[in-house]
């Protein structure tokens, strides 16, 4: 295949480390994409300047301006990425584009103008997390995985609850397992999000063992919130059960979990499943005892989760690796001569190794 030929299918995925940032030049990268999102804030702040304070007597073109933002950004991401090589900077303007994009839909009449704020910015979050997924699929960017799932997410949430402080309070956590986790009283949203959850742990486990560097930087998010949902759902299911039995099951699952984050190989994906795990099963201790739980006392007991998790996690990864459990990209074995500390946190860093998992001993 020719050089243009492979430009004109989209960008081959850019050199990068497992856990998502640069090889090199990591400063450079870091202050251009602060430099791109100051200049994209000067350029917003200007255009609703612009707009005045009659915001329903505005016409269109600040709607076309903002398109016109989001069609820049594509272009400059051509060059950043396509040229460049350049990956902050990239999932940058693949945020800031289609912010503006957002931006221009609740524009677009004079009811949306000076509608309620919520509203407006549910349509926000929701076309931005849209329009990011042309710039993933076309500039292979792992750094935008995220966004489109947590943009996504706010969106529904505020289209449906808006500023329900009793949904808000149901939120654990400005995360997508966090707003999922606030959306849980509807059984049809249960029973979607626990297949989507399900996929996206499956296809993270797909990208550990095929897909490289890349493979691994994308799997990242998607091991962390398939991995936390399906937790969460699984939790709360099992606490609908009667006690003992409840605290039994989820004794178990808490078991399962730290397995699974053996089997990854990624201590962030086991924390965050005890995490969305945790609230279901102290409710089952506490309340046949008549026990409550402050702010405060959460706060500790999270604190003491991730201390815990922290803690125990070298001593069961040496178990894991040497029973073949914790397994690297390709499904191979990792070198057991490099017991560093990068191995045990996250997937192998592959540019320390050899570059092909057939090469492994």
């Amino acid at each position: 295949m020719t050089e243009r030929a492979r430009r004109r299918l989209g960008h081959d995925p850019i050199e990068i480390h497992p856990s998502g940032r640069p090889v090199d030049r990591v400063g450079f990268e870091a202050l251009f994409s602060l430099g791109l999102v100051l200049v994209w804030i000067v350029l917003m702040a200007g255009v609703f300047a612009l707009m005045g304070k009659d915001m329903a007597a505005t016409g269109l073109w600040p709607t076309f301006t903002l398109i016109a933002f989001y069609c820049l950004c594509w272009a400059f991401a051509e060059v950043v990425v396509g040229r460049w090589r350049l990956i902050w900077p990239g999932s940058a303007l693949g945020i800031l584009g289609p912010l503006s994009l957002g931006f221009a839909a609740s524009l677009v009449t004079p009811e949306l103008r000076v509608g309620p704020f919520f509203e407006r910015l549910a349509l926000v979050s929701a076309v931005a997390g849209i329009g990011m997924i042309p710039f993933l699929f076309r500039f292979k960017l792992p750094g935008l995985v995220s966004p489109i799932i947590t943009f996504s997410l706010v969106g529904l949430f505020l289209e449906l609850y808006g500023a329900d402080v009793n949904r808000i309070k149901e939120m654990e956590g400005f995360s997508p397992r966090g707003i999922i986790a606030a959306l849980m009283a509807e059984p049809l949203f249960m029973a979607i999000f626990a297949i989507l959850a399900a996929t996206a742990a499956v296809y993270a486990r797909r990208l550990d063992m095929k897909g490289g560097n890349f493979g691994l930087a994308a799997a990242r998010p998607l091991h962390l919130i398939g991995g936390g949902v399906t937790v969460l759902i699984a939790g709360r299911i099992l606490s609908w059960l009667p006690n003992p039995a409840d605290i039994a099951l989820l004794s178990l699952l808490w078991i399962v979990t730290h397995l699974w984050g053996l089997r990854v190989n990624r201590v962030g994906v086991q924390v965050a499943m005890h995490f969305a795990m945790i609230k279901p099963l102290v409710y089952s201790i506490i309340t046949p005892m008549g026990l409550t739980m402050t702010i405060q006392d959460w706060s500790w007991l999270l604190t003491g989760i991730l201390f815990l998790d922290l803690a125990l996690w070298p001593m069961g990864h040496k178990w894991s690796r040497a029973l073949d459990w914790t397994l690297g990209p390709g499904g191979k074995r990792p070198p057991l001569d490099r017991p560093g500390w990068k191995w045990r946190y996250w997937p192998y860093a592959l540019e320390d190794a050899p570059r092909h998992p057939k090469d492994w001993t």
